[in-house]
């Protein structure tokens, strides 16, 4: 049996960020790589290149990087397991929003046949618990708004926490954030934003955390 190589672990973990950030703001920068992975722009740009060696990602000018079909491919792959495993966690075993992403990285290896067997066990729900698409499950388009461009004093909808980031996840579910639970702006500033949840309590989210929550309004 081969044995699972720490380098090409870490090199999935770019390729799943990428496409995190792809899929939360459209862009995935160098800065925002290196903040994610807690790692320093020289540090990202190196294995970036070894990304762009394997065909993997491409640079875009002004943008960072963009995933190439091939690193698209791969990166769904662990994606649809760690968000199939997040249900499994949250909906079967009981863990919180943010232990089960957390638990759900150990899970992520799994076999293929194990992971499906536990899709089909939770339902073969079209999103994760954060509201993002399952890689290869259909959902319904809907015109959703990120927080930060939401119209003042508007009840809206929460739907998404994009990126499934940890320290975002960790703040937002701290501040009583739920998918599917009443917001309303109430103040925008270009550092942070004044919320009011469904239980009245306000909430001013820094702007960095805003950008990755998604309304419908």
């Amino acid at each position: 049996m081969t044995s699972y190589k720490p380098e090409y672990a870490r090199m999935e973990d770019y390729l799943t960020t990428i496409y995190r950030l792809e899929e939360a703001l459209e862009e995935a920068r160098i800065s925002d790589i290196s903040r994610e992975l807690r790692v320093s722009p020289a540090t990202v740009s190196k294995i970036i290149g070894k990304l762009e060696e394997k065909s993997l990602v491409i640079r875009v000018k002004y943008k960072g990087v963009k995933l190439t079909e091939k690193g698209r491919n791969l990166a769904e792959k662990i994606i649809r397991k760690h968000r199939i495993a997040e249900v499994f966690l949250l909906k079967i075993l009981g863990f919180n929003e943010v232990e089960a992403h957390r638990y759900a990285h150990h899970l992520e290896h799994l076999p293929d046949i194990v992971v499906e067997k536990i899709y089909e066990a939770v339902g073969k729900p079209p999103v994760c618990p954060h509201g993002n698409r399952i890689p290869g499950a259909s959902i319904a388009a809907s015109k959703l708004t990120r927080l930060i461009n939401a119209q003042l004093l508007k009840t809206c909808v929460v739907k998404r926490i994009a990126g499934e980031f940890t320290d975002v996840l960790e703040y937002v579910y701290n501040a009583g954030i739920k998918v599917d639970e009443e917001i309303v702006v109430l103040k925008l500033t270009d550092k942070s934003v004044m919320v009011k949840l469904s239980n009245d309590s306000r909430h001013e989210i820094p702007t960095y955390i805003a950008r990755f929550i998604y309304v419908e309004c």
